[in-house]
């Protein structure tokens, strides 16, 4: 077989384009909610709407990116089915790989709001200070973020090495 083709059976396939579909949907529906947040989530702090937002924006980031390269791939016919044992678990990985990215997303977009949350602490400005722009910014960053989230994935691994190395040394 050539090793240019994935490994996903029809039935795994329909099932991701139905996930990213519903995660889709989800995704644009919280921000919505959050662009809406004065009347809907009022009671809110812009803090949890900006990790409800984002959270969204993450969402709809990672499923537009996911759901076009399920459709290229299939359009391009580069799809196959597992056909031996060997197939089958490259199969568990490829499905794994388009099944968690979202959480990762999202994972990611919180981490980037505890930094910014945290560089506004830095120069102590209290929670009630907080206006609008950090909903809008955070959900605008966490779109990006859900997007790129294999590239976030490479240059957190590149960082964290450097940090660990650095660290080490320093002791």
């Amino acid at each position: 077989m050539n090793e240019n083709y994935f490994i996903l059976s029809r039935r795994k396939i329909r099932g991701l384009f139905w996930y990213f579909g519903i995660l889709l949907i989800l995704g644009i529906g919280a921000t919505i909610i959050c662009m809406n947040y004065e009347t809907l989530l009022k009671e809110q702090s812009i803090t949890m709407v900006a990790l409800i937002g984002g959270s969204g924006t993450a969402l709809v980031g990672a499923s537009i990116f996911y759901l076009r390269k399920l459709y290229k791939s299939s359009i391009n016919n580069i799809l196959n089915a597992p056909a031996d044992e060997k197939d089958k678990t490259k199969e568990i990985g490829l499905f794994a790989y388009y099944l968690l990215r979202p959480i990762f997303a999202i994972s990611f977009s919180i981490l980037f709001q505890i930094g910014l949350k945290t560089s506004v602490s830095i120069v102590s400005v209290k929670e009630t200070n907080l206006t609008e722009g950090m909903i809008y910014f955070s959900m605008i960053a966490s779109f990006f973020i859900g997007f790129a989230a294999g590239d976030v994935i490479s240059k957190l691994e590149e960082y964290s090495k450097d940090f660990v190395n650095k660290t080490i040394n320093r002791l």
